[in-house]
């Protein structure tokens, strides 16, 4: 979508894609997404910095804790994504053409796997 191009064609409702923005150090930034975020992952370094003792020891118990609780949800998203992308291979839906109906694949399928091999490569090493 091209700088300055209404959001959606179809919808008329007067915002503008990157009215928002902000250019810094060459970097567009949506500004009130960024400010907010940036806010919190500061201050959430700034109080872990501050106070190390009490960090510490909440994170020794968050991680167990988190894992314990939320073990059957870690597992259940990976496969509700899984079943998710087979029903999806395996309907009609798998044919719906990304792009249009002219529009052609950058990479061969054997580029394709190579590049999720070596992705998958590098997450366990």
């Amino acid at each position: 979508m091209s700088e300055g191009a209404p959001a959606d064609d179809e919808t008329h409702h007067g915002y503008v894609v990157g009215q928002d923005n902000i250019e810094v150090l060459g970097l567009d930034i949506h500004n009130p997404v960024f400010v907010i975020s940036a806010l919190v992952v500061v201050g959430f370094v700034v109080l872990s910095l501050v106070f190390q003792t009490e960090a510490k020891h909440v994170f020794l118990a968050l991680r167990p804790w988190l894992t314990t609780t939320f073990d059957w949800l870690f597992l259940a998203t990976g496969n509700i994504i899984v079943a998710t992308c087979l029903l999806v291979a395996a309907t009609p839906l798998g044919r719906v053409r990304l792009g249009g109906r002219n529009a052609r694949p950058d990479y061969s399928y054997s580029a394709w796997f190579a590049m999720l091999f070596a992705a998958g490569m590098g997450i366990g090493l």
